[in-house]
């Protein structure tokens, strides 16, 4: 398990594509970018773009560390979820409003690592922070928000993206 603050750190390191000339194709159900950081090779990365019938976008990074693999972020379109009820003194106060919560399909929301919980059990409303698309109308919803959360992780590749065909 990791900290909050080795979860911050982790996000906030300089992160490239391993292959530059990867592409995202959005007519996959799944899409798997392998991320390292120049800034601190001990570490590893996976970006995951995930689209299926109950869920219209799904858009995580995860920290890879031996066989296994540590959910750091990911934001949720068309997803139920629940927060848990308890609060422990490793929650961010900034979550502390959400505990208990129970989000509708309907209710876009970013999952955020918290230390001495499962990872990604808690979850925010996108309405509620500073992040730009905060719902998935038209397709090109899709490229913007894989660009933002390209931003929010500090990914420094630029990513192609190619559109599906509808």
């Amino acid at each position: 398990m990791l900290t909050n603050q080795e979860a911050k750190y982790l996000l906030e390191l300089e992160k490239v594509l391993t292959d530059p000339n990867q592409i995202i194709d959005l007519s996959k159900k799944k899409n798997r970018l392998e991320l390292i950081s120049h800034q601190d090779s001990d570490y590893n990365f996976w970006l995951e773009i995930t689209t299926n019938q109950k869920i219209i976008l799904k858009t995580s990074i995860h920290h890879l560390e031996s066989n296994s693999y540590i959910g750091l972020l990911r934001i949720d379109y068309k997803g139920g979820h629940h927060n848990p009820p308890n609060i422990e003194s490793t929650l961010h106060d900034f979550l502390i409003p959400y505990a208990d919560k129970w989000f509708k399909p309907d209710e876009p929301h970013m999952h955020i690592y918290v230390e001495g919980y499962k990872p990604l059990v808690w979850a925010i409303p996108l309405c509620d922070i500073d992040f730009p698309i905060k719902n998935i109308i038209h397709s090109s919803d899709l490229s913007d928000l894989i660009y933002n959360f390209a931003q929010k992780i500090n990914l420094k590749t630029l990513i192609n993206i190619q559109q599906a065909i509808l």
